[in-house]
């Protein structure tokens, strides 16, 4: 439906609750955008801190997002991150 220049890069994604929960292969950053048809609505961004230093320097990060129970939970080799994300 749209694309955005300088939004994020290629990765992988989830989506929950209206919002896509984006992951950046490369740098490791992660953006919550509203999912809709009228452009890039991004509510939130952050990078993964730590990450892991078994990866190999050209390696990605391709471990899809999940949403469970109000729950992100985000892996990158040997770290496993969880946010809580339930609304209100």
């Amino acid at each position: 439906m749209w694309a955005e220049r300088n939004a994020l890069g290629k990765g992988a994604l989830s989506c929950a609750d209206g919002m896509l929960y984006c992951l950046e292969e490369n740098s490791g950053t992660v953006a919550l955008v509203e999912a809709s048809p009228n452009g890039w609505k991004e509510h939130a961004r952050f990078k993964l801190d730590p990450q892991t230093t078994i990866r190999n320097p050209q390696g990605r990060i391709w471990t899809h997002p999940v949403v469970a129970n109000g729950k992100l939970y985000l892996r990158d080799q040997d770290l496993l991150f969880c946010y809580d994300v339930k609304k209100g």
